[in-house]
């Protein structure tokens, strides 16, 4: 009796270290990563100010023409909604794009008004390469 004890005890330690080591599966926040620059350059029109906001995560939803919503680092907020609709807005989004798809999203502001969206397949080694 003592013996299937101690047998018992082990099989339930050995699971619990190796459900302890295992690796997250569906926490892409730890791997994504976010990057903002912003740029000024002079002309003769006068300054030229550019923002660029690059995400690379997850894809959480994506409705076609309207918006994608991608999972972004341990932030409070910890996804980033893209609207890829409006008059002042260029997107471009592969049509093959759904869902747990690993994506990177630029979008970038220009002086204008004008905003650009580019999404692009990625992989998690990506966002993991991005974020350090």
């Amino acid at each position: 009796m003592l013996r299937s004890q101690y047998l018992a005890s082990g099989i339930i330690a050995v699971a619990f270290m190796w459900c302890a080591n295992a690796p997250a599966q569906d926490k892409p926040s730890q791997s994504s990563s976010e990057v903002k620059q912003e740029t000024k350059a002079k002309t003769n029109a006068g300054t030229k100010k550019t923002n660029v906001d690059t995400v690379v995560g997850k894809v959480e939803s994506f409705e076609p023409g309207k918006s994608i919503k991608v999972s972004v680092p341990g932030t409070v907020i910890t996804s980033k909604s893209f609207d890829l609709s409006g008059k002042d807005v260029t997107a471009n989004v592969p049509s093959s794009t759904k869902v747990g798809d690993w994506v990177r999203v630029r979008e970038k502001d220009e002086s204008n008004g004008h905003k650009i969206i580019a999404v692009t397949h990625s992989s998690e080694s990506a966002a993991n390469k991005a974020a350090r």
